[in-house]
């Protein structure tokens, strides 16, 4: 049958997903949201809402006096994990399904005009530096390069041998071998200032013990919080069992978890301390 829907198909799977995710977000969809998305046909439509009430029973039911399908009270979703940022994306841009069909959101109104984010400064360094350290890794070689440093305020020439990346949450470094301190230290690429030449680093490298150690770090709200505080970082957080908040990281990228959280000096402001 030439409308029938094949669920190993990629274009099916995303019409499947779209129905989900409006179901689910929204609550309810038409059979007109996959021919406008996607451009079908109403009975390639019919199609692929039957396929996807196979693969999720119970799902969804029709509501003849308003003539589409909504999410009965007991779904789940068996095509996606649910994201709120994607739900963002999906509904809240006039491109997409959602605004343009949703009785609340005006379609005059844009994506921006809806959501706001906060924009950061950029941290990430040049492209050709970044380029050059990424060459250097893929290569096993030694890169030299001259490297700002917060703590002496000062630039110098390091040579290093790139082994790891790592994101802090707000910038990447590169976690190398640092081979004129013979250790392993993290450089923030956006403070490399320059990049020299490569060569072939062939002696064996000490284990990165503090990159192959995986921690648990248990936390708790900040015990000098109001008891209605405490409950209420555990909410956002979802803290649950214990009152502990349990995170796996890297020994090495320890202390950058931390101080994203505020740990480290505890006061009224901060939400957590260790468990």
């Amino acid at each position: 049958m030439g409308n029938s829907t094949n669920e190993e198909n990629w274009a099916a799977q995303e019409r499947l997903r779209a129905i989900e995710k409006a179901i689910w977000w929204r609550g309810w969809m038409k059979r007109k949201d996959l021919v406008n998305i996607f451009g079908v046909s109403l009975a390639q439509a019919s199609s692929d809402i039957q396929k996807y009430l196979e693969l999720n029973p119970n799902s969804m039911t029709y509501q003849l006096n308003r003539k589409r399908y909504e999410a009965t009270d007991s779904m789940t979703c068996a095509l996606h994990t649910p994201l709120f940022e994607d739900a963002v994306r999906s509904f809240l841009d006039s491109a997409n399904i959602g605004q343009a069909l949703s009785a609340k959101a005006d379609s005059s109104e844009s994506m921006h005009e809806q959501v706001a984010v906060v924009s950061l400064p950029n941290r990430t360094g040049s492209a050709e530096i970044q380029r050059a350290i990424m060459s250097a890794f893929l290569n096993d070689e030694m890169i030299k390069l001259r490297y700002w440093s917060v703590s002496s305020g000062k630039a110098s020439l390091r040579n290093i041998v790139p082994r790891r990346f790592g994101h802090d949450g707000y910038r990447w470094h590169v976690r190398a071998w640092c081979c004129d301190n013979d250790g392993y230290r993290d450089f923030v690429l956006s403070r490399v200032s320059q990049v020299k030449e490569t060569s072939v680093y062939d002696d064996i490298l000490a284990e990165d013990t503090e990159w192959n150690t995986i921690e648990v770090v248990k936390l708790k709200a900040n015990s000098k919080l109001e008891p209605n505080a405490k409950r209420a970082i555990e909410m956002d957080y979802g803290i649950r069992k214990n009152g502990t908040l349990k995170l796996e990281v890297r020994t090495a990228m320890k202390h950058y978890l931390l101080s994203h959280l505020r740990v480290s000096d505890l006061d009224l402001k901060n939400h957590f301390e260790l468990a």
